[in-house]
Protein backbone atom coordinates (compact mmCIF):
# COMPACT_ATOMS: atom_id res chain seq x y z
CA UNK A 1 0.00 0.00 0.00
CA UNK A 2 1.48 3.63 -0.47
CA UNK A 3 0.42 6.29 1.35
CA UNK A 4 0.20 9.73 -0.05
CA UNK A 5 0.81 13.24 1.33
CA UNK A 6 -2.33 14.54 1.25
CA UNK A 7 -2.02 16.05 4.90
CA UNK A 8 -0.78 19.75 3.72
CA UNK A 9 -3.93 19.52 1.13
CA UNK A 10 -5.92 19.04 3.80
CA UNK A 11 -4.62 21.67 6.48
CA UNK A 12 -5.07 23.76 4.37
CA UNK A 13 -8.65 23.46 3.82
CA UNK A 14 -9.45 22.88 7.66
CA UNK A 15 -8.06 26.57 7.80
CA UNK A 16 -9.66 28.21 4.90
CA UNK A 17 -12.80 26.29 6.30
CA UNK A 18 -11.56 28.12 9.70
CA UNK A 19 -11.34 31.39 8.82
CA UNK A 20 -14.45 31.60 6.72
CA UNK A 21 -16.57 30.30 10.06
CA UNK A 22 -14.94 33.25 12.18
CA UNK A 23 -15.94 35.35 9.18
CA UNK A 24 -19.63 33.90 9.27
CA UNK A 25 -19.77 34.00 13.43
CA UNK A 26 -18.56 37.59 13.23
CA UNK A 27 -21.18 38.41 10.83
CA UNK A 28 -23.71 36.35 12.75
CA UNK A 29 -22.75 38.68 15.75
CA UNK A 30 -23.00 41.75 14.35
CA UNK A 31 -26.39 41.39 12.76
CA UNK A 32 -27.30 40.29 16.36
CA UNK A 33 -26.52 43.19 17.35
CA UNK A 34 -27.45 45.21 14.70
CA UNK A 35 -30.90 44.00 15.08
CA UNK A 36 -31.08 44.58 18.83
CA UNK A 37 -29.98 48.07 17.81
CA UNK A 38 -32.81 48.85 15.54
CA UNK A 39 -35.98 47.42 17.84
CA UNK A 40 -34.63 49.41 20.44
CA UNK A 41 -34.72 52.40 18.17
CA UNK A 42 -38.20 51.69 16.94
CA UNK A 43 -39.54 50.53 20.89
CA UNK A 44 -38.17 53.87 21.82
CA UNK A 45 -39.99 55.66 18.65
CA UNK A 46 -43.00 54.18 19.04
CA UNK A 47 -43.42 54.76 23.29
CA UNK A 48 -42.77 58.36 22.23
Amino acid sequence: MVLTSGGDEDRGGHEKESKEESVLAMLGIIGTILNLVVIIFVYIYTTL
